[in-house]
């Protein structure tokens, strides 16, 4: 693959080289092309391929979408290479990722439902993944049509598919026989973890911050309650996505209805509270999460609440009363949990999170934490919310 795709090689290196070099990125870009070409032709695809294209913004992942004919048709598929920094495990990611769809597909066309989910398109030679000369690990999966994404809601209704879909995910996925999932990427949501190395960082101030930031180390000091709040050993072990934004739930164009959940690769044991808790904070917020007018950062409580009776719809039956009685509560932990990762990076340096300006990671801890206080004056009021919704429901 000539190496445009080796270890520690950013895919569009060359938008960089192209501000100033045109014709340097102009060459990149029609050997990556050539190259997805080239991979594409090693999946088992109807038709040949015609054109592909760079699709969607993920900071993980390079992804593309495949054009194919046949005799009376245009197909679209989704290429993806699977970035091996990250997930040090591809070829177990994509086990995890098989038997997920397969038994999401199979829960599907038993209850002749019109949802959809993830199709894995295998390759010439069986597998579900594609190795190049390189190392690079790819999969291809069938384009889901008719659905849109949105990074946030653009109304409470949207919240509430995206949590009622979210539910049905973990319901489904709760009787998938077989030996448990790979950890994709161990300990992801272990509070405590992430509150010991941002001690850790503290104290030894590698970028010489730390006295930058003292009003925010002592904020994340005081709530260190919250670190031991919710531990995944607490609470059922179920099959859970582990990261649920808005975005990876895709919403069908005419009814707005949820009818697919997408971006697979953390699907693993863990606990269902914090499913709901992120997308709780990504959605249930007045702004974004690096939002520097901290005059817009405000919880949004008639959001929650839409979130909620979702969420309780399609869940409510598989959790117990343990875990309803955490939803409250799950939101400020993990928020609590990723102002903690961003302010450990920036004291580490940003060698982690992708920053796109001085101080963004700072921004983002700040957005976080007025987020948290946002959650914290508003608990009350999500409590009652809670009983409101779980009344109905027979819990375990």
């Amino acid at each position: 693959m000539q190496g445009l795709f080796k270890k520690g090689t950013q895919l569009f290196l060359g938008l960089t080289l192209g501000v100033f070099y045109p014709l340097i990125f102009q060459a990149l870009a029609q050997q990556t092309e050539s190259l997805i070409y080239e991979i594409g032709a090693q999946f088992q695809l109807e038709g040949h391929i015609i054109s592909t294209e760079v699709h969607g913004n993920g900071n993980v992942n390079d992804t593309f979408l495949l054009f194919c004919e046949d005799e009376d048709s245009l197909n679209r598929y989704t290429l993806q290479r699977i970035n091996h920094e990250v997930f040090k495990d591809p070829e177990g990611l994509m086990n995890n990722f098989s038997r997920v769809t397969r038994h999401l597909q199979a829960k599907i066309e038993e209850e002749r439902s019109s949802k959809e989910c993830l199709r894995v398109v295998s390759a010439r030679d069986g597998r579900a993944f594609h190795r190049d000369s390189d190392g690079n690990f790819w999969r291809v999966t069938r384009f889901v049509d008719g659905g849109r994404s949105y990074d946030v809601p653009e109304n409470d209704r949207q919240a509430y598919e995206a949590a009622k879909a979210y539910g049905e995910f973990q319901a489904k996925l709760s009787d998938m026989p077989g030996e448990p999932l790979l950890d994709t990427i161990p300990d992801f949501h272990n509070t405590r973890m992430r509150f010991e190395n941002f001690r850790t960082a503290v104290e030894r101030d590698e970028a010489g911050r730390s006295s930058e930031v003292g009003d925010l180390v002592e904020f994340a000091l005081e709530r260190e309650f919250l670190a031991d709040k919710i531990k995944a050993e607490d609470f059922p072990v179920r099959v859970v996505h582990n990261d649920t934004k808005l975005n990876n739930v895709l919403l069908h164009k005419s009814t707005g209805e949820g009818m697919c959940v997408v971006d697979l690769d953390t699907v693993m044991p863990g606990c269902a509270l914090h499913d709901f808790g992120d997308l709780v904070r990504t959605a249930a917020c007045a702004s974004v999460e690096d939002e520097v007018d901290l005059d817009k950062v405000r919880f949004l409580p008639e959001t929650y609440g839409s979130i909620v009776e979702g969420y309780m719809e399609s869940a409510g039956d598989m959790l117990d009363s343990r875990e309803v009685g955490h939803l409250a509560l799950a939101p400020l932990v993990i928020t609590y949990e990723l102002g903690l990762r961003f302010l450990t990076d920036y004291l580490e340096g940003d060698v982690y999170f992708k920053v796109k300006r001085p101080g963004h990671n700072l921004d983002r801890v700040r957005a976080q934490f007025k987020l948290l206080v946002s959650m914290e004056e508003s608990l009350e009021e999500m409590e009652d919310i809670v009983l409101r919704f779980s009344a109905t429901k027979s819990l375990a």
